[in-house]
């Protein structure tokens, strides 16, 4: 899977995306909760410059959402003026 954030606001068959105010929040599908760990987990290790993973829920170690902030947003105007 490409790790990039426009390619993981699509969505997969082992998790939904919902639209939250500053990115989106990824969350396991009933039945694919060990594929979503695992994506999750590539998600997180792919963070960097394009977005920042941040695992929530789950016992322990596991994670059934992880919230994905886009760290670099285009802008339709100049701020400066």
């Amino acid at each position: 899977m490409a790790m990039d954030f426009e390619t993981l606001v699509e969505g997969a068959p082992a998790y939904g995306v919902v639209d939250a105010r500053d990115g989106v929040l990824l969350y396991a599908r009933e039945g694919h909760e060990e594929d979503f760990e695992a994506i999750a987990a590539e998600v997180i290790e792919a963070s960097g410059d394009e977005f920042e993973a941040i695992p929530l829920g789950g016992e322990g170690s596991r994670c059934d959402r992880l919230f994905v902030a886009p760290l670099r947003e285009d802008r339709s105007f100049d701020p400066k003026g």
